[in-house]
């Protein structure tokens, strides 16, 4: 792919998003959407993703051991 057959847009947003157990995040729709992202018929989408900080929710079970 050359420089000609691609489009570089800045977005400069953060966007809280959700790692699932595999250890992969979804860009919702709207996020998609309201950043002109969506991918199309013959595009394919690549997005630079800068981690700054994770936060780890525990659910109640995870804390204590499980029972209570």
């Amino acid at each position: 792919m050359t420089g000609d057959d691609s489009e570089h847009v800045e977005i400069g947003r953060k966007e809280p998003l959700e790692l699932d157990k595999r250890g992969r995040v979804t860009i919702p729709s709207n996020i998609r959407e309201r950043h002109g992202i969506q991918p199309e018929d013959g595009k394919e989408i690549w997005v630079e993703i800068t981690i700054e900080e994770a936060e780890i929710k525990y659910h109640q079970d995870d804390e204590d051991g499980g029972d209570a």
